[in-house]
């Protein structure tokens, strides 16, 4: 890794993004563009098109379920990390919620796959779909929990869990992969193309939301979850990645999407729950702005 590589990097795979990002940003300024009717057309068309597209063309083999096991280990030690700091730094209720979904929340489809399409291509997007597909999951029934002060029921949590259309379009896409049925040309067609709009998609709708991202308060706290955000947990990838003998791409995309900033998402549900959304979108808007500097760095030593 020298400075004419992290140059690279820079302009040839986070430049793109923010330039899309940019141009939700200057929307939303300009034209007080909502980003709620994009979000909900994402969430309930072009990604689940998306995920299943990659899945449905997908080479399956045994990196998928150590992506899945990589997810569920890397959930579990930020939440315990998450879980120890707000109890040492004696964070109040609302405030320690706040921090936990903050670290929780990562954002691996709105960023993550962009960033992984450009930097190693459909091998890597593919596995970065099914990635970003079990972190929601994770994420969401977790950061139910958390958000509601660890009072959500089991049930609230499944039923959340449920509504995710994701989880239908990559059971549905291995399905049809291993069962090995052959759609229709039109409808596999139609599919790959709804998919294809979801990139650029997620860009704007990550830029609409900064729009509206501030930081005013608590800004230690901030600052504390987007270290973990984007220091400790790469810090947790790495040693994990090797121990379970991940390589190649595999390992590339598991060690970035886990690097991730927070998710836009945790402040939808900070919001829902009352949980200092404040604290959460400025734990979004300062993570998001301090990894164009991590995530060249993680890219200049993984690629």
């Amino acid at each position: 890794m020298n400075l004419a590589n992290l140059a690279s990097i820079l302009i040839n795979i986070i430049l793109p993004i923010v330039l899309i990002a940019a141009v939700g940003f200057t929307l939303a300024k300009k034209l007080n563009i909502e980003a709620r009717p994009l979000s909900r057309t994402m969430m309930y068309f072009f990604t689940p098109a998306l995920i299943f597209s990659q899945t449905y063309h997908a080479k399956l083999s045994s990196d998928f379920t150590s992506i899945a096991t990589f997810s569920i280990i890397m959930t579990i030690l930020v939440a315990l990390t998450s879980w120890l700091l707000v109890k040492v730094l004696r964070y109040d209720q609302p405030t320690a919620s706040a921090f936990m979904m903050g670290a929780l929340f990562v954002n691996a489809g709105n960023y993550g796959l962009p960033l992984i399409l450009f930097a190693f291509g459909e091998e890597g997007l593919v596995r970065a779909a099914f990635y970003f597909t079990m972190s929601a999951i994770l994420t969401q029934t977790l950061g139910i929990f958390v958000a509601a002060h660890g009072n959500a029921n089991a049930r609230t949590a499944l039923v959340n869990t449920l509504k995710l259309p994701i989880v239908y379009a990559v059971m549905l896409g291995l399905f049809f992969n291993l069962a090995q049925i052959t759609m229709p040309e039109p409808l596999t067609k139609a599919i790959d193309l709804a998919g294809s709009a979801a990139v650029p998609t997620m860009l704007t709708i990550l830029g609409i939301e900064l729009a509206r991202a501030k930081i005013e308060n608590d800004r230690a706290v901030i600052g504390m979850a987007t270290v973990t955000k984007l220091l400790i947990a790469p810090l947790f990838a790495f040693p994990l990645a090797a121990l379970m003998g991940l390589e190649g791409v595999t390992r590339a995309v598991c060690i970035i999407e886990a690097s991730m900033p927070t998710a836009v998402m945790a402040t939808i549900v900070a919001v829902e729950f009352d949980a200092r959304p404040k604290i959460v979108t400025g734990i979004v808007f300062a993570s998001t702005l301090g990894s164009i500097i991590t995530l060249t760095i993680l890219l200049g030593i993984l690629k």
